[in-house]
């Protein structure tokens, strides 16, 4: 999976300038900048629906209300994602499609936010043992899981080490 590059404001003013002024065709324009066609289109439909603002980047909460009616948008009018996404100022096509991934299996209220989320359960406390409670012979078993352990590391440390020297020495 590739990394999420994000792009300044002025870099997407840029492209939408040159894609509008139909200086080059779109396809050249995102060859050029290494960018998805897909993205500047979606960034040149932003522009002109919403202006600068369309281009910010944008973190919301929608509410339960508000998904329902971007999915019975999508519904009834039988238009894309991309569409919706557009009509709404949704930024992003994957989020429509996971409301209605959800809506599709769990119904409205799998939409709720307080049925989303990792849902923990408590688990008891369990008492630790005191340290003086240990018997001898669990502190000695303890100390010897210890050493062992570090003797372990020393040993890779230390192969590491002569690996890195005779590399060096080879290349000398």
């Amino acid at each position: 999976m590739s990394r999420k590059i994000k792009y300044s404001l002025e870099f997407k003013l840029a492209i939408i300038g040159q894609v509008l002024s139909r200086e080059k065709s779109l396809v050249s324009i995102s060859r050029e900048n290494g960018i998805e066609r897909r993205m500047v289109y979606q960034w040149v439909e932003f522009y002109k629906r919403f202006g600068e603002a369309g281009l910010i980047p944008q973190s919301r909460v929608y509410s339960l209300e508000n998904k329902l009616e971007v999915i019975r948008y999508f519904i009834s009018n039988k238009v894309s994602l991309r569409e919706t996404c557009l009509q709404f100022n949704i930024r992003c096509n994957s989020v429509l499609s996971n409301w209605l991934r959800i809506y599709e299996s769990a119904g409205a209220e799998g939409l709720s936010e307080t049925t989303r989320g990792k849902h923990r359960l408590m688990k008891p406390k369990i008492p630790k043992k005191a340290p003086s409670l240990q018997t001898d012979h669990e502190q000695v078993l303890e100390e010897n899981n210890r050493l062992r352990a570090e003797v372990a590391f020393l040993k890779k440390l230390r192969a590491l080490i002569q690996k890195e020297e005779s590399k060096e020495n080879k290349k000398h």
